[in-house]
């Protein structure tokens, strides 16, 4: 789906709500940087991209939000900041389908996404490139590393990930309720329905439209999306990152995204007591647990 074009005081004045506050805690030693993104099959992205002023950085982390978020709210508005503080360039960008609207696109395409933001780095000249996925941006993060093999990526971290789209849903729902959501969208795509609409019950996260196309490409039994599948392809460093008290995504996805790793690989998993899925209370913990792992991985040390 093209987002539409917003203008650049507009994107200031969104960009300057989401990091006031923690601008005023900050030594001051990030700047940052409006963007906008074209994927390879021409959709236009907004980005925000931060970097450290006084220092040369250690590395860059491409940084992607979850299902219904942006580059600038929730998790987004100061892990960026707070990784850019402790010299890392940092790049959050709104995938196609940001925001709470209606979904049209397919899982797989959010490959393209990610990649502008990773050419992006790249193209500045970052050589050390890390990888982040919050919430449903662990899957795009998971299936974009699988998929490309990309070698410019140092590393993954993930945050508060939800696992299997299709099992999410059981969970929340109840297995029969997911099964006859999931029916429903693979008839209309078997009659070549796929981009009609459906009205979508995401419990806590209220209801939105999906095409019976992507309902399939998330939830199907050939999704791209499973990430216990496509961590099974990933042989680089990883840090898994989950609130114990995350009521959103299971904590035990964590491990069994660890033990869907391949043999030998170097899967970390930190839970931290008391986090929910946006870490709220326990940022702090949050920021120096990623950035430990980060300077351990990079260049940095």
């Amino acid at each position: 789906m093209h987002q539409p074009r917003m203008s650049l005081l507009v994107l200031v004045a969104l960009l300057a709500v989401s990091v006031c506050s923690s601008c005023l805690d900050s030594d001051r030693n990030v700047q940052i940087e409006l963007l906008q993104l074209q994927t390879s099959d021409g959709v236009p992205l907004n980005a925000a991209l931060r970097e450290p002023r006084s220092t040369r950085a250690n590395g860059a982390v491409v940084m992607v939000h979850g299902y219904g978020g942006n580059f600038y709210s929730g998790i987004m508005s100061f892990l960026p900041e707070a990784l850019a503080s402790g010299g890392f360039a940092t790049l959050t960008l709104n995938m196609r389908d940001h925001g709470l609207g209606p979904k049209k696109n397919l899982f797989e395409e959010n490959r393209y996404d990610v990649a502008a933001g990773v050419d992006e780095m790249a193209r500045r000249g970052h050589k050390v490139i890390f990888l982040y996925g919050h919430s449903m941006g662990s899957n795009r993060v998971l299936y974009y590393v699988a998929a490309t093999k990309d070698p410019r990526i140092r590393g993954v971290i993930l945050t508060g990930p939800p696992g299997n789209l299709f099992e999410w849903n059981a969970r929340v729902f109840g297995r029969e309720a997911a099964t006859r959501v999931l029916r429903h969208a693979q008839e209309l795509v078997g009659k070549g329905k796929g981009q009609e609409w459906i009205l979508i019950d995401l419990g806590p996260l209220g209801k939105a439209l999906y095409t019976a196309q992507h309902v399939v490409s998330l939830r199907g039994p050939a999704t791209r999306s499973d990430p216990l599948k496509n961590i099974a392809r990933v042989s680089k460093p990883t840090l898994i990152v989950h609130g114990v008290a995350d009521r959103l995504a299971d904590p035990a996805v964590a491990d069994k995204l660890r033990d869907s790793a391949p043999p030998n690989s170097q899967v970390t998993v930190l839970k931290i007591p008391g986090a929910n899925h946006r870490f709220r209370d326990h940022q702090v913990a949050l920021e120096e647990a990623i950035l430990e792992w980060l300077l351990e991985h990079s260049d940095g040390r």
